[in-house]
């Protein structure tokens, strides 16, 4: 009995163990009221628009519910904001944040105008087409729900 048990368990530890990115190790994640929002790595779109002075990103993220049992939040998580490239000052989130919440959130959050959070690029190279930024932000809800979000970060190359 002992061999087949662990003969059934260590296919099973492999398995459940590559399911999940570690959070330091997802190129795209939050803590959304201090959980782990982590998008699939296949659901995380990215786009990089080049204007002289006025750059523009856009970055949406889907993750999925894992199981019934995670207390992780998902849905969709968006970030659009443009820059200035030549001075990579941090850049206020007015409007810019959308998270379509999917469980205990089941509404649509937004960024404000009047307490818009920030954004900073930590690094942009256009020449290997990479950029490297870290964001937190509060977002609110038609209803007057909020949400905290820490930890922001995104590594994406275009």
């Amino acid at each position: 009995m002992k061999k087949i048990f662990f003969s059934l368990l260590l296919p099973s530890v492999l398995i459940f163990s590559g399911c999940t990115e570690d959070f330091e190790d997802a190129k795209y994640r939050c803590k959304i009221n201090g959980k782990d929002f982590i998008p699939s790595k296949d659901l995380i779109q990215f786009d990089y628009t080049e204007n002289v002075g006025n750059d523009r990103i856009r970055i949406r993220g889907t993750a999925l519910a894992t199981s019934q049992l995670s207390n992780n939040p998902y849905g969709e998580f968006e970030i659009q904001f443009s820059f200035n490239d030549t001075a990579l000052a941090p850049v206020e989130l007015g409007y810019d944040i959308v998270y379509y919440g999917n469980n205990e959130w089941d509404k649509t959050f937004r960024s404000s105008a009047t307490d818009p959070g920030t954004l900073t690029i930590t690094s942009l190279d256009k020449t290997a087409k990479r950029v490297t930024a870290n964001f937190e932000l509060t977002a609110y809800a038609d209803d007057g729900s909020t949400l905290t979000i820490t930890e922001g970060f995104f590594d994406q190359s275009w």
